[in-house]
């Protein structure tokens, strides 16, 4: 298993992630799912602009890293494990777990894909 593991392409999670997102964005029930995952956070940074989104792609990003994300937000640790905990409320799911963890992110992709092509046709 090692052997295979290690002649993967460096980028073949990218690729298996656009891939995913490309599947979710063509099936409407599976877009549909992803959109109502990631609903709460968009809601809350549109009501109260917690950048909520943003910070959960950077958390995963940063390997779920605390330290990480706070640097690469420019926000201090406090700062990042209070808008994690409040994903975790408003999604009311262990944001940690592994199946979690890629359900979210092809949702998020999901969602970036959706925000950029209702800022190219606005």
């Amino acid at each position: 298993m090692s052997e295979s593991v290690s002649r993967l392409r460096p980028d073949a999670v990218s690729s298996l992630l656009q891939q995913l997102r490309d599947v979710a964005i063509a099936d409407p029930a599976a877009s549909e799912l992803a959109r109502v995952l990631v609903a709460p956070l968009a809601r809350e940074d549109a009501q109260r602009g917690n950048n909520l989104v943003a910070t959960l792609l950077a958390y995963y990003d940063c390997a779920a890293r605390v330290d990480k994300t706070a640097s690469s937000l420019f926000l201090h640790r406090n700062s990042v494990r209070y808008r994690l905990d409040r994903i975790r409320t408003l999604l009311g799911l262990d944001i940690d777990a592994p199946p979690v963890i890629a359900a979210l992110t092809v949702a998020l992709a999901c969602h970036e894909n959706a925000a950029e092509g209702r800022a190219h046709a606005g």
